[in-house]
């Protein structure tokens, strides 16, 4: 694994969102379209993922309102959000509308969206009754 970030949990995001079901099925969850061929860049504060369609920035540091924040005004549907519950809350982000993602609704989403054989069988794990 490359590191591009210095702490190692937003470097293991960044190697999840490099599997095609994460990063589509996170777009997906933003604005309940399918977006493919989506270009993961890491950024100093943030990752984002984009196409022509659809920018989606995840905010991992403070800072990302005075660096990165300005270069996202002229394009269109684009969506910050963070896994984080503090990160809305946050003084530097007041004034912006960042979506809270919670990881387990992402991991549904990418179990119920994937069409990989394994990943669909997770499907029947989490579907299955045994009493």
């Amino acid at each position: 694994m490359k590191l591009h970030f210095p702490h190692l949990p937003q470097n293991i995001l960044l190697e999840l969102l490099n599997e095609p079901e994460f990063s589509i099925s996170l777009a997906y969850l933003v604005d309940f379209e399918d977006h493919v061929n989506l270009s993961i860049i890491p950024k100093k504060y943030s990752i984002e993922l984009s196409n022509n369609d659809i920018t989606v920035s995840i905010i991992i540091y403070s800072g990302f309102e005075l660096h990165e924040h300005y270069e996202l005004k002229n394009r269109t549907n684009v969506h910050l959000v963070c896994f984080s519950n503090v990160i809305p809350e946050m003084v530097e982000f007041q004034n912006m509308q960042i979506k809270f993602i919670d990881k387990q609704s992402w991991l549904f989403s990418i179990i119920n969206r994937s069409e990989r054989d394994f990943i669909s069988k997770l499907k029947h794990l989490k579907n299955l009754s045994i009493e």
